[in-house]
């Protein structure tokens, strides 16, 4: 448990001064040194404010994953990839947008209880996201939260129904040409919470994985992964 710990502070360090994607059920997808490579969309909204303006962001986010098993029942992941990023104004109804830019995300997660089928476990993951012209510099993410999953037997294959809580920050530096400016320049989340749910389906049993997932802050996003185990 010391080395778990000592990881998950690690990948804290890194991640919490770095949008995000699926968060996934607490388990991996196989044991102790599998890795798996997988494909995916997510759609992400996100209610921001700048100063007092109200702001209701869109980004559709195209990606590569791969996952390790580093120890019995924890992994870590990366994610790589292209974002695009649209912004409304609730206040001055103006819009700002960019096309996509490269992304990149770390995560860490685990199951700390099991009985049967029900395991839970806590998840920790930051983003990095390229400049958006005229519309945000320096934007990143970092959520924490908890994935409990049940397993349902089902035609001989166990589908993995998950969910849980999370708490999150997303901020950026704003480029957008407001009128009238704002106070400050700093993009910051409306919300610090939220919930999600999500099932993980065997297409091909224990090789080919697809994992769909909705997330609700504020706003919905949503999303799907296709993953391979190797």
């Amino acid at each position: 448990m010391k080395r778990v710990m000592g990881v998950v502070l690690a990948t804290m360090v890194i991640a919490g001064t770095a949008w995000a994607g699926e968060f996934g059920p607490a388990e991996p997808l196989g044991g102790v040194g599998t890795f798996s490579l997988g494909t995916g969309y997510w759609l992400d909204h996100s209610p921001m404010k700048l100063s007092d303006d109200r702001l209701g962001t869109r980004s559709d986010q195209y990606f590569l994953q791969g996952d390790y098993t580093f120890l019995k029942d924890w992994e870590v992941y990366g994610r790589i990839g292209s974002a695009d990023m649209i912004v409304h104004s609730l206040d001055t109804q103006q819009h700002f947008s960019d096309s996509g830019e490269a992304y990149g995300t770390l995560g860490l997660k685990g199951v700390l209880y099991r009985y049967n089928n029900f395991a839970v476990g806590p998840f920790i993951e930051g983003s990095w996201y390229g400049d958006h012209k005229n519309v945000a510099d320096n934007q990143w993410d970092a959520n924490v939260g908890v994935s409990a999953q049940y397993k349902i037997p089902v035609a001989g294959r166990d589908l993995t129904i998950y969910g849980g809580p999370f708490a999150y920050l997303h901020q950026a530096d704003s480029a957008m040409a407001l009128n009238p400016l704002p106070a400050q320049d700093d993009m910051k989340e409306r919300y610090n919470g939220g919930g999600f749910l999500g099932l993980r389906i065997p297409v091909v049993r224990e090789k080919l994985f697809l994992t769909a997932e909705a997330q609700a802050a504020g706003r919905l996003s949503t999303g799907a992964t296709l993953s391979y185990k190797f």
